[in-house]
């Protein structure tokens, strides 16, 4: 990473996310990264949502206001900015859901598009997922998304 890299990458103290933050950045930054999201992959990210215990405490105004948040890091800079402000948000333990999720989103319309592709190994590459556990999750979901 050059120097500019290091500069232009910081994270603004306004866009750092919290784990519930990062989690949910990430499946939008997928929905997302073919510039729009369709209703499935929307359906995904709050069924998703609704099943973790991570957003338990969540009420409908901080989901209102945690997305409000994340659309507007997407809207201005973008799905692989996105990413990489919710990577820096996102704990150890969450990172395999959170990659599974993602790819999951993106099969749902059951068209992956080129974005969509770099959004996945961007995440995978970042989270260090090692690629076999990152093919083994693809099989899966793909199997999963046929019905």
């Amino acid at each position: 990473m050059g120097l500019f890299d290091k500069i232009f990458n910081e994270v603004p103290e306004e866009d750092k996310l919290s784990k519930q933050e990062a989690f949910a950045g990430i499946a939008l930054a997928m929905a997302g990264a073919d510039g729009s999201i369709s209703q499935a992959e929307w359906d995904g990210i709050v069924n998703y949502i609704r099943r973790l215990r991570l957003y338990d405490n969540f009420s409908g105004p901080a989901f209102d206001k945690m997305f409000d948040k994340l659309f507007r890091i997407l809207k201005s800079q973008g799905a692989s900015a996105l990413v990489a402000s919710s990577i820096d948000g996102l704990p150890d333990d969450l990172k395999l859901t959170a990659f599974a999720c993602a790819v999951d989103i993106a099969l749902a319309d059951g068209v992956v598009e080129d974005d969509e592709k770099d959004i996945i190994n961007q995440l995978a590459e970042s989270l260090q997922i090692p690629e076999e556990t990152a093919i083994s999750i693809i099989e899966v979901l793909i199997i999963k998304n046929k019905a």
